[in-house]
């Protein structure tokens, strides 16, 4: 993508990360170094499967982690990357939050990070979309606490009346033709990318959502979006527009 990319701060999940494969490399060896004994008295054969398979896990885990960082570098898409980015994604993200949260970082910002971290393998992907193949994903916080329209059903219900973001996204959509919805929850967000089976996806949501959403699609390319919060979380939060214009405008066949 050859747009405008925020990725500032994606260092800090990805350093954090390195340093969890690292020491989980050393624990695990060193407890299978403790029960080798026991091991070799069940079965030689039980010992090499295990070490084999140990080798094996982390052969695939450390293949993730040099991958992205070559995606990041040379801002290309590697054929081979996406199984063992899957293994990072999937088992080194929830241990990587375990190491931050013992040594007191902020959740938060790891979430925030690992989003930065997200959209920067954007940069590698020079694929474009038709109209159709792409989703606009919002979160309902977005709507304004005092309108009275229900727009979770339809977003085009809206009156754009610009007390909010809402309109301005439900106009993006029409200038464009691109699908959008809101999602109220993960059971909905899943139920709508079912139904649309996007190739692409622009959510817009906080961190923990955020990250939820981008684990949990994978290998579907979504461009996070950290909304704003001026009034606290999930209460009338706010969005650049223009940031998801810029977007459209050039992943856009």
């Amino acid at each position: 993508m050859d747009f405008e990319i925020n990725t500032k701060g994606k260092g800090l999940f990805l350093t954090l990360s390195t340093i969890t494969l690292i020491l989980m490399m050393a624990v695990t060896t060193l407890l299978w170094w403790f029960i080798s004994p026991r091991l070799h008295e069940i079965s030689e054969l039980v010992t090499n499967l295990s070490l084999t398979a140990l080798r094996v896990f982390y052969f695939v885990l450390l293949l993730g982690v040099i991958l992205v960082y070559c995606t990041i570098l040379f801002e290309r898409n590697f054929l081979i990357a996406r199984f063992a980015i899957r293994a990072f994604i999937r088992i080194l993200f929830p241990v990587t939050i375990f190491l931050g949260k013992i040594i007191g970082l902020s959740q938060e910002k790891m979430r925030e990070s690992f989003v930065h971290l997200n959209n920067s393998f954007l940069k590698a992907i020079k694929t474009k979309y038709g109209p159709s193949h792409i989703l606009i994903l919002l979160p309902h916080c977005l709507q304004n606490t005092d309108c009275g329209i229900r727009i979770t059903t339809d977003i085009h219900k809206c009156e754009k009346c610009g007390k909010c973001d809402i309109g301005r996204l439900a106009m993006l959509s029409e200038k464009y033709n691109i699908p959008i919805a809101i999602a109220t929850g993960g059971t909905l967000a899943r139920k709508i990318i079912v139904e649309n089976r996007p190739k692409f996806i622009i959510a817009i949501a906080c961190q923990r959502d955020l990250v939820e959403g981008l684990r949990e699609v994978f290998p579907i390319p979504v461009y996070g979006v950290l909304n704003d919060r001026p009034e606290g979380p999930c209460f009338n939060t706010r969005v650049t527009v223009e940031k998801i214009d810029l977007a459209l405008q050039k992943i856009l066949n």
